[in-house]
């Protein structure tokens, strides 16, 4: 009966074991990821949704899509980034909030630099997903003139 008791020990204490090992140290590092992530799923929900309605000529989705697309990807961005970073998502943010001497001036590039980085990296998502489909059509006369 030992052993039954232990079990259930040992199997708690390895997610504990593991999430210290693979924990970034680093604080500012572990921001601006966290502020990358966020920008990411932002990006990714918002212009996902833009795509969508456009490359389909609003058959699969009309403009309301799209704005819920914004907001869903809002609100995950903000619960994806919030409680490690404060959620900026968005350089004029990160800037204000220095202005107004809420965050330190010191990681605003840092800040800036990783919210674009996962706008691009969201961006290009986004761009490979509809990229097999939209632009082979681009001749056709179904084409919804983006490509031209």
């Amino acid at each position: 009966s030992a052993h039954f008791m232990a079990t259930p020990l040992l199997m708690s204490a390895r997610p504990q074991l593991l999430e210290r090992k693979i924990r970034i140290q680093n604080q500012l590092v572990r921001e601006c990821l966290a502020e990358c992530l966020g920008v990411y799923v932002l990006i990714l929900f918002g212009c996902g949704s833009a795509a969508q309605v456009t490359t389909s000529q609003e058959r699969r989705g009309h403009y309301l899509s799209i704005n819920l697309g914004f907001a869903l990807g809002v609100t995950f961005g903000v619960f994806v980034s919030r409680g490690v970073s404060g959620a900026h998502l968005n350089p004029a943010v990160s800037l204000s909030l220095c202005v107004l001497g809420r965050h330190p001036w010191l990681k605003l590039p840092f800040y800036v630099a990783f919210q674009l980085f996962g706008a691009f990296l969201a961006a290009a998502t986004v761009g490979l997903q509809y990229y097999g489909g939209h632009w082979k059509e681009a001749a056709s006369p179904r084409c919804c003139g983006m490509c031209r």
